[in-house]
This record gives structure tokens, C-alpha cells and sequence, in this order.
């Protein structure tokens, strides 16, 4: 798994967030290129695209788009939990050993919509530390009649749950080489770069937090 956290300006994205949650001036957001070795549906690699908001005074990873190349992976959770999957191609490679790491996601291997690369630096022995954030989604299920509000629509906030015991500081780029009016989170305008990490060998597990839904 490949981690990449920037700044964004707010402009950017506010559009791709619901209303109810609040964005900083220079929104952060987070980038995961990730495989599964193994799952309960087979091997699949993900895209995972985030920007931290706010929502009654907590802050939360707020999911704009998953890319899976898995389909029975695309089902699992987005009519339950409301994660924002859709199916595509993924690419994660490694260039020159494992010295550095490049790859991308969109809907065909050869027009990606995100690319990025990382350049390991040192690695780290650490335990995996608890989520500091929850992860939220927007579950809506449209009405079935013309001009209706949705039937359900809802907040719901979960967590993946990962053990590794080391990762891999360095330094990462994020581009988006396709920029499209009907694929607004390919066009966010980066300001600034926090940090790029690379986890190997970890394992994840997906944690729903029913209590903590919010009817909207």
C-alpha cells in the first residue's frame, strides 16, 4: 500500500462534499494505491481517494471515489456502507528493484485518470497505532418516484483496521493527466505535499460503526 497525503485548494473540492461537512481553507487529502494479496473474493488492487472534513466537531477521512479491479469486490459494501466503488484498472509497479514505486487508476489501463510515484527513503519497524480517523460515507438510495427526495441518505462512519509491524518513509507525487468536467475528483489542485509512506505484508480489517450513523 502506497499512502500519499497534499494540500488542496478548497476550490477544488468543495464541490465533491456534501454540505453538512466543513472543509479547512487547504483541504488535506489522501491517496492509497493498494493490493490485496488475498480476500474473500480473491487478489484485487484499490484506488482509494479521501479529503479530511469535519462533522460536528470531529474530523473524518470523507470518501470521494474507490477504483477497484475486483467486480464482486465493487459489491461488497457500497449498497451497505455507502463506499463510492466503481470499476476500473489499477497499476502499481516497482522500477529498478524496489528503489521506487509508480502506478495509477482509472477506467482502462491505458487512460489513467490519477498517477503517482514514490520513492522509498528508510523503514521503519512500528507497530500499526489505532486509527486516529474514522472513514465517512454518503449512503443514498434514490426514491423511487420523479422529483422525490432520496429514501435514504445517511452518513455512515467506518474504519479499516491494519497490523504491520514496519513501513517505509519517502516522498510521493500525485498528477491527474486527464482533466475532465464528468470526473470532478481528477481535478483537484494540489498545493503542497505532507507525506508518502509504503506499507508491505499488512493485513486489514473493515470496521463498521452503527452507532455512530447519522439520518440526514
Amino acid at each position: 500500500m502506497v499512502t500519499i497525503t497534499y494540500r488542496v485548494s478548497v476550490s477544488s473540492v468543495c464541490d465533491l462534499v456534501p454540505t453538512m461537512l466543513e472543509l479547512e481553507d487547504e483541504p488535506l487529502v489522501t491517496t492509497r494505491f493498494m493490493h490485496y494479496g488475498s480476500s474473500t473474493v480473491g487478489p484485487y488492487s484499490e484506488l482509494v481517494h479521501q479529503v479530511e472534513v469535519t462533522y460536528q466537531g470531529e474530523k473524518f477521512d470523507y470518501n470521494l471515489i474507490l477504483i477497484l479491479d475486483n467486480e464482486a469486490a465493487v459489491f461488497l459494501g457500497r449498497e451497505r456502507f455507502g463506499f463510492p466503488k466503481v470499476l476500473g484498472k489499477i497499476r502499481i509497479q516497482t522500477v529498478n528493484g524496489d528503489k521506487s514505486y509508480l502506478g495509477g487508476a482509472g477506467k482502462t489501463a491505458d487512460q489513467p485518470l490519477v498517477n503517482f510515484d514514490f520513492i522509498p527513503h528508510k523503514t521503519v519497524q512500528v507497530t500499526a497505532p489505532p486509527p486516529k480517523k474514522w472513514m465517512l460515507n454518503m449512503r443514498s438510495i434514490p426514491s423511487p418516484f420523479d422529483g422525490a427526495p432520496p429514501s435514504v441518505l445517511e452518513l455512515i462512519p467506518t474504519t479499516m483496521e491494519m497490523e504491520f509491524s514496519e513501513i517505509s518513509l519517502g516522498s510521493g507525487t500525485i498528477s491527474f493527466p486527464k482533466s475532465s468536467a464528468i470526473v470532478p475528483w481528477a481535478r483537484l489542485n494540489i498545493l503542497k505535499y505532507e507525506g508518502a509512506f509504503l506499507v508491505q505484508n499488512a493485513r486489514a480489517k473493515l470496521q463498521p460503526f452503527y452507532i455512530k450513523a447519522q439520518q440526514i
